[in-house]
């Protein structure tokens, strides 16, 4: 069997939708989508169509349900040896199961789908977290839960795997090690059973277990008495301990040795505190030496400094009044040149008025003859734009006097046609009475009698009279309240009218035909008016005023305005260049000034400056003896801290250490607190051991336990001859059991050949030992060591488990029996290396093998290759 497209309508979250999967290949096929999607969705279906009765209300089915309680539905094409069939199952409501051939015919229904369907696995599949289709989070090869159906579902998977392994390898009768082996195995077992549980443990009752009953009383009574003997005598060995100890605190020669100590100690440190202090005053010492050397330093500095300050004012007074002399030589000259070119701009100035009076009158008279042809043009113009004004302001009115809109019209539209489509429905549902009367009396709808065929839409009562009533339903659905929303549909219609303030919809649309030609006319009148007056009207008006008087201001003849404003522009440019000499000049004249006012001003400030310094430095001879004794304070500080600092090293290198000196006093001052303390804790002690003797003492507690440990010794030795001997026939019964998996070695080895090449893709050389009960791997070997299943890392489980399922399929299809292997969200442990070998054990499999993986982790699956598999989601 070949899957090729899973299609699910009304599971989970595809309520009122069809979601197929197709694209199914022969090999690998992968279905690559995020978290959400619904791929473990696809996988429950499709377990559920294989694994659960159409008329089945187990929790598998209820939750393929989603919220809005719609029937689940699936339907699987598969291709098989005979053809490729359809198959569809659906539950809860109106359940059904279908087989249908590729033509469409229906091969099966209901419970014959449902055997046909059995036919097809026949045991193949095993459970959708069995042997060939893996749930997401599923890691090993079975379920590993405790509740009955987990167990149920790990028997039937055992069967499955005995009964495939047997019609490979032959019949298991053939390696049990015939009838006698199983004489001697019962035997043993029997005796074993006598004596011990299933686990090699004592069984209740029985003779071992009443010897180890016997051995387990004594031993603890003997672990009651021990440590209570073994207290006894460690309270006599403390007693004796502490009168040694007491007695040797008690010593008077080492009393007085740690006083001594103490007294020494306490005098090395007092030492040591007053040597410090000496440090501390010749360090002071030596710091008043240093800022006295500074002191005299910053004298001489500052003396030396005020020299200098002398020197260089006399030098900047010399040069600031060498450059005023200069400077003012170049002012003067600068003023002169201003006013010459001063009078030779106002010269040239008066020209160009000349020249201007004349142009400007001129000028006007031309202006006065070209406002007399435009007065004509504006009026005209004035004319035409009031009349489109006129007809914009008519065609705006008529259109506000139309408040239809095309969303309004829309609106309106939109009601008629649901109004139209729910008469259309209830028109389908109506039903329609006819009656044929006989006699007088007639059939009464509302008290009117019904003469005619009565025409129902919706559910009515009629009076039959001499008979009762009669209820009519036309089968109109609870869930759709037809009349309500037909009425709904009615009201919105009116108010969509009223908003077009039409009564019918072709009103309306008239309405809105009238509105939108007047909207364009009031548009196109809009345009011209801005074409003929885009500043408006009023603006019209103001050029005309203007030009009406600019026509009535010409004068009598004047001169050419062409002659004269060459002979203007000679002019003005005469005056430019004059003007442009006179600012030069004017403004040199200001620079002249501006420096010679600064080096004035320099000149005072170097006369003060020097003054100053003069004030500062006093007398020359008053000066140089300041200056020497200041050297001769600086060499005398040097001098003196330079003892001082010799001094300072000399206390310091024979100064003790006072931190040791602290330490040896606080050592000795514990050592005696300490005496004191174990003084008093050791008499105590002693007092508590005394009484706890007594009391033990008189109990007999030592010979009880020789009497124990008499008796303990014979019961040991009964209890341990009952241990060998069920060592023995567990031996024995190991030693049968395992000539009896020796020779099942052929039992296993199809699944192993077939096993052998996929687990060297990711540890070559290593070998997977099946357990010949589970007929699963439970150790792997490798590098010599024997690995169990449950202490490699999860990663590894669940490849191994992979390769498992795969050599399994393998056998399916050597079998006669092919089926397709799923993994849903597998291979979530592996790294990037192993993923990429897993990959290639699928591909190795994958030539006549079809597996189907669902993955979320697209990334990751890229590298798988393969086919991808197509999800098309549409409505149910």
């Amino acid at each position: 069997m070949k899957l090729r497209s899973i299609s699910i309508t009304n599971i989970r979250r595809f309520t009122g939708q069809t979601a197929t999967l197709d694209g199914i290949g022969d090999g690998i096929t992968v279905l690559a989508e995020p978290n959400e999607f619904g791929k473990s969705t696809f996988f429950d279906a499709l377990h559920a169509l294989f694994f659960e009765r159409h008329r089945s209300k187990a929790a598998a089915v209820k939750s393929l349900q989603p919220h809005s309680g719609a029937t689940p539905e699936v339907a699987v094409e598969v291709d098989t040896k005979d053809g490729r069939f359809r198959l569809e199952k659906r539950w809860l409501g109106r359940a059904s199961a279908r087989v249908l051939d590729a033509t469409g015919r229906i091969v099966a229904q209901d419970d014959e789908a449902e055997a046909w369907i059995d036919r097809l696995i026949d045991g193949g599949l095993s459970g959708p977290s069995g042997l060939l289709w893996v749930r997401q989070g599923l890691v090993g090869l079975e379920p590993e839960g405790s509740t009955a159906a987990e167990r149920n579902e790990r028997e039937s998977l055992l069967a499955t795997r005995r009964g495939l392994l047997s019609s490979v390898a032959g019949e298991i009768d053939m390696m049990t090690g015939g009838r006698r082996m199983d004489a001697v195995l019962a035997r043993s077992a029997a005796e074993l059973d006598r004596l011990a549980t299933s686990q090699l443990r004592p069984k209740a009752g029985g003779e071992w277990h009443r010897a180890q009953a016997e051995v387990k009383a004594l031993e603890d009574r003997e672990a009651l008495l021990a440590p209570k003997a073994a207290a006894l005598s460690g309270a006599l060995r403390e007693r004796r301990e502490a009168e040694r100890q007491r007695t040797a605190l008690d010593d008077p020669e080492a009393e007085a040795a740690r006083h001594a100590s103490l007294r020494e100690a306490r005098a090395a440190h007092e030492a040591a505190l007053a040597h410090a202090e000496q440090v501390e005053r010749a360090r002071q010492a030596v710091q008043m030496a240093v800022l006295t050397g500074q002191g005299a330093r910053r004298d001489l500095e500052a003396l030396d400094a005020l020299a200098g300050r002398l020197v260089a004012a006399e030098a900047r007074q010399a040069a600031a009044a060498g450059e005023v002399a200069r400077l003012a030589t170049a002012a003067q000259a600068a003023r002169d040149e201003d006013r010459n070119a001063t009078t030779a701009g106002e010269a040239a100035r008066a020209a160009v008025a000349g020249l201007r009076s004349r142009l400007q009158l001129a000028q006007r008279a031309a202006l006065a003859a070209k406002a007399a042809q435009a007065v004509t043009a504006l009026r005209d113009a004035i004319q035409r734009a009031e009349a489109f004004r006129s007809r914009k302001e008519a065609a705006e009115a008529r259109a506000a006097a139309l408040p239809v809109t095309p969303k309004a019209l829309a609106a309106a539209e939109a009601a008629a046609a649901e109004r139209d489509r729910l008469h259309a429905i209830a028109g389908a549902r109506a039903v329609t009475l006819h009656f044929a009367y006989s006699g007088a009396a007639r059939a009464l709808q509302d008290g009117a009698p019904v003469l005619e065929p009565l025409r129902l839409t919706g559910r009515s009562l009629l009076d039959l009279p001499g008979l009762g009533q009669l209820a009519v339903d036309p089968g109109e659905r609870a869930e759709d309240d037809l009349p309500a929303r037909l009425s709904a549909a009615e009201s919105a219609l009116a108010r969509a009218l009223v908003a077009c303030a039409a009564e019918t919809l072709a009103e309306a649309r008239q309405k809105l035909t009238a509105a939108t030609s007047a909207r364009e006319e009031s548009r196109q009148a809009a345009e011209l008016l801005a074409n003929t007056a885009p500043q408006g009207i009023e603006a019209l008006r103001q050029s005309l005023a203007r030009a009406e008087t600019e026509a009535g201001s010409g004068g009598a003849e004047a001169e050419d305005p062409a002659l004269l404003e060459p002979l203007l522009q000679a002019a003005e440019a005469a005056e430019a260049g004059a003007l442009a000499t006179a600012r030069g000049a004017h403004q040199a004249a200001l620079e002249a000034g501006d420096r010679l006012a600064r080096a004035e001003a320099a000149d005072h400030a170097a006369r003060a400056a020097l003054d100053t310094a003069r004030a500062e430095a006093g007398d020359p001879a008053l000066h140089a003896s300041r200056s020497a004794e200041a050297r001769s304070r600086l060499a005398e500080a040097e001098t003196l801290r330079t003892e001082r600092e010799a001094a300072l090293q000399t206390l310091i290198a024979a100064a003790p250490d006072l931190d040791t000196a602290l330490a040896r006093r606080d050592r000795a001052q514990s050592v005696v607190d300490l005496a004191a303390r174990d003084r008093t804790r050791l008499a105590q002690r002693i007092a508590e051991l005394e009484g706890a003797i007594r009391i033990q003492a008189d109990a007999g507690i030592e010979e009880e336990l020789e009497e124990v440990r008499g008796a303990l010794l014979p019961a040991r030795a009964r209890a341990a001859r009952y241990e060998a001997e069920v060592m023995a026939l567990a031996r024995l019964r190991r030693a049968l059991e395992e000539a009896r998996v020796a020779a099942r070695d052929a039992y296993f080895g199809p699944v192993t050949q077939e096993l052998a090449p996929l687990l060297a893709i990711l540890h070559d050389g290593a070998e997977l030992h099946l357990d010949d009960r589970t007929l699963l791997p439970a150790a792997l070997h490798r590098n010599g060591v024997a690995e169990d299943l449950a202490v490699l890392s999860g990663g590894t489980r669940e490849q191994l488990a992979i390769l498992t399922r795969l050599a399994f399929a393998r056998l399916f299809a050597r079998n006669g029996q092919p089926v397709p292997l799923i993994l849903d969200d597998a291979l979530v442990h592996s790294d990037d290396a192993r993923i990429e070998a897993m990959f290639t054990a699928l591909h190795r499999v994958a030539k006549d093998q079809q597996i189907l993986v669902l993955t979320c982790r697209q990334r990751a699956f890229a590298g798988l290759g393969g086919e991808r598999a197509v999800v098309r989601i549409g409505p149910a």
